[in-house]
């Protein structure tokens, strides 16, 4: 048992989704569409991956963000937006455009996740699982998510609370197992069966060491974990 363990460990491994950085370049940029040709080693990139575009001024500024769209061969196909996932509130946007041959750097901020998971036992499995990511604690997210009175999982609480903690990836365990999504695009780019150590533990809206505190708290009794994330994740893939 522990021999076939260790082979289907290894398989899960060489499949598993790649977070190292990729470097890409621009080719072709269609200011209008606000699209991108890109090339470069298509490697293993996924539809739904993210990054920024670095514009060669001095020693370089992020000027975009960038969604992979569609990936033929060795041809990417992306779309572009001003870069805002590090905004001072005091300091200008950038408003500089890309252009051919700038340097495009796919998952940028991969190497930090957050999990959703019903409870302790699933959350350390996950996070077990890639011990090269780092993993901010899930009490962040209850401090703004919950804090801001969302009991509904919610696509633009995610997005936004990621956006706060410099966090690339959301890890989110439903009812077909885990779902890896880019917390930007919220593309899911990989799906994999993984158990749930402790079935009869649920916590709602997720696991974390404190508790949601809301206005909403009332309507807590009424909502079904699984239900909730499989609702959201059908949403996506619509």
């Amino acid at each position: 048992m522990r021999i076939v363990f260790a082979v289907l460990l290894f398989f899960w491994y060489l499949c598993a989704l790649d977070t190292g950085i990729v470097k890409l370049t621009v080719k072709e940029v269609d200011e209008k569409k606000q699209t991108l040709v890109l090339s470069g080693k298509v490697e293993d990139l996924r539809v739904g991956e993210t990054g920024i575009v670095i514009h060669r001024v001095g020693s370089g500024i992020i000027s975009n963000f960038v969604i992979i769209t569609q990936i033929d061969g060795e041809e990417i196909r992306a779309k572009y937006e001003t870069f805002k996932l590090l905004e001072q509130k005091y300091l200008p946007t950038p408003i500089i455009k890309p252009r051919v041959s700038d340097e495009v750097i796919m998952r940028s901020f991969y190497g930090r996740a957050f999990v959703v998971a019903p409870n302790q036992q699933t959350y350390e499995e996950v996070r077990n699982l890639f011990p090269k990511i780092e993993f901010p604690s899930s009490d962040l997210m209850i401090a703004d998510v919950g804090g801001n009175g969302i009991v509904d999982p919610s696509k633009k609480a995610f997005k936004e609370v990621c956006k706060i903690y410099s966090v690339g990836l959301l890890m989110i365990y439903a009812s077909n197992g885990l779902n890896i999504l880019d917390c930007q695009s919220f593309e899911v780019l990989e799906t994999r069966s993984l158990e749930n150590p402790n079935p009869s533990e649920i916590q709602y809206p997720f696991f974390a060491r404190v508790e949601a505190k809301s206005f909403w708290d009332f309507l807590k009794s009424k909502r079904d974990y699984f239900k909730e994330y499989d609702k959201l994740l059908q949403q996506i893939n619509k």
